[in-house]
């Protein structure tokens, strides 16, 4: 009975030892986003179509994420010299899901939303992205530097679209 208790117990330390899979994490991450775009679409829709697109967008980084899931060489590159902190990365789910809630039980402006998203698309984890090496493999890269480039995109319609409504404003 010891025996199997002790041994339960290493496996559980063993477990809570092993390092978190960063790549499911970003998944979600932009799964969370995209959910939070999906419900400032049915919030402003006269704005729909921005916010779905930017919801597509976020669609298309996860499934960019999933396909590379094989590649062995991503998670080790991606927690190496502190690129990505699990830790970061949960927190940053966190903050997304409370932004969820909290568009869904109350009524923000378009101004508020816009800023959301800007706040989310400046402080994302895909900047780091655009400082890929070589120790990558090359369709690895590829997939991370479209997300940073999208992300980019990103953060310029949204600003275009804040200073816009700021000019509705005056």
């Amino acid at each position: 009975m010891l025996d199997e208790l002790r041994s339960s117990y290493e496996e559980n330390e063993a477990m809570s030892e092993k390092e978190p899979d960063v790549l499911e994490m970003l998944i979600r991450h932009e799964l969370a986003i995209k959910k939070l775009y999906e419900i400032f679409a049915v919030m402003f829709p006269n704005r729909k179509d921005f916010w779905q697109g930017l919801a597509d967008d976020e669609k298309r980084h996860a499934d960019w994420f999933g396909t590379l899931r094989s590649e062995e060489t991503l998670e080790k590159w991606l927690l190496s010299d502190g690129r990505l902190k699990p830790q970061a990365i949960k927190s940053s789910i966190g903050y997304v899901e409370s932004q969820i809630v909290r568009a869904q039980n109350s009524r923000l402006s378009l101004l508020q939303a816009l800023s959301i998203a800007n706040d989310l698309e400046n402080a994302l984890l895909e900047k780091q992205f655009s400082k890929i090496d070589e120790s990558v493999a090359a369709e690895v890269g590829s997939v991370l530097m479209n997300i940073a480039a999208e992300t980019l995109k990103h953060r310029k319609t949204i600003v275009e679209a804040i200073d816009a409504e700021k000019r509705l404003m005056l």
